[in-house]
């Protein structure tokens, strides 16, 4: 039988998981604003529009992103963020395909690990989804 994600959600491993996840991609938005200028360069460079802007956007997106899911507050809108800061980041951040040599290799592993913390963060949005739907079925009792 299935478990269901009330008892996923409140399992050891799910909480462990949220708060390194979570914790990972707070550190990062808060990285970033550490270092907007040098950040905004990088996006320029990678032609990004607006590049000041869209970093100070997408690492807020981290932020909320992280430590929605660390606390597992709003945990849709924070797995929702997550989700939107690496679909909207990494094709344009880490074009491996574009590269040559070592810089290929470097975005290649860059976009990988990406593509991980994406999955990671689409799990959580199914969690916060099943979670929402289970307590709508129970108000409707």
């Amino acid at each position: 039988m299935a478990e269901s994600s009330d008892t996923v959600a409140k399992s050891t491993g799910f909480r462990l998981a949220r708060v390194i996840f979570g914790g990972l991609l707070t550190y990062m938005g808060i990285s970033g604003f550490r270092n907007i200028e040098a950040q905004a360069g990088y996006a320029e460079a990678k032609g990004v529009p607006m590049p000041e802007l869209s970093v100070v956007a997408s690492h807020w997106l981290l932020v909320v992103g992280g430590v929605g899911i660390s606390l597992w507050k709003l945990p849709g809108l924070a797995a929702s963020a997550a989700i939107s800061f690496l679909v909207g980041v990494t094709p344009f951040t880490h074009d491996f395909w574009n590269q040559e040599g070592q810089e290929r290799a470097n975005e290649q592993n860059h976009f990988l690990k990406n593509a991980a913390m994406l999955g990671a963060a689409f799990a959580f949005l199914g969690v916060a989804e099943s979670e929402k739907a289970k307590k709508k079925r129970q108000n409707e009792r």
